[in-house]
């Protein structure tokens, strides 16, 4: 492209800038989630919704999808929040006879909340408002609120897919 070299280290230094925050960010997530696992946080849930009897259908996917949430909203991953979760709620070892339609609404469950609350420690959050130019307090009002709206839609509708087709048959 003929750039001289003051013109090509300022395009580096603003892609360095921009991909620098996003991958410092999802680090720090990662980080985050190992701290979560070692502190056993999975383990002090499970235990605690054990205690509280037996959950069935309804009961299991609610659980999974706040879960879902509340990691997410922790520690900015969304793919941390739904492995983490699954891996709670597997430990449950609730069975699909015991949930009543088939597992796989339990796994739509887990995945909407982990949409909710992408904000600025989600690296999925920089990546948008940056590409976009939007600043963080747009990005907030919008990318956060409409994630969370199509969070909140799909726990409704996996409540509703696993009341009126359950395939339970298909979950054993």
């Amino acid at each position: 492209r003929g750039l001289g070299l003051s013109e090509l280290t300022q395009r580096v230094e603003q892609a360095l800038l921009s991909g620098g925050v996003i991958i410092l960010i999802t680090a720090a997530g990662g980080a985050f989630g190992a701290m979560l696992r070692s502190a056993q946080v999975g383990d002090a849930i499970t235990a605690y919704v054990s205690d509280q009897g037996n959950l069935r259908g309804t009961q299991v996917l609610l659980l999974g999808f706040f879960i879902a949430v509340v990691l997410k909203v922790a520690q900015g991953s969304s793919t941390v929040a739904m492995i983490t979760t699954a891996t709670m709620v597997a430990s449950m070892g609730i069975s699909a006879a015991a949930l009543g339609f088939h597992p796989v609404y339990l796994c739509t469950a887990i995945g909407a909340g982990s949409l909710v609350g992408s904000w600025m420690n989600d690296s999925g959050f920089w990546i948008v408002s940056r590409m976009s130019g939007m600043t963080e307090v747009e990005a907030l009002k919008t990318w956060t609120i409409m994630l969370a709206l199509l969070g909140f839609t799909s726990l409704g509708f996996t409540l509703l897919f696993a009341a009126i087709l359950p395939f339970s048959s298909l979950g054993t």
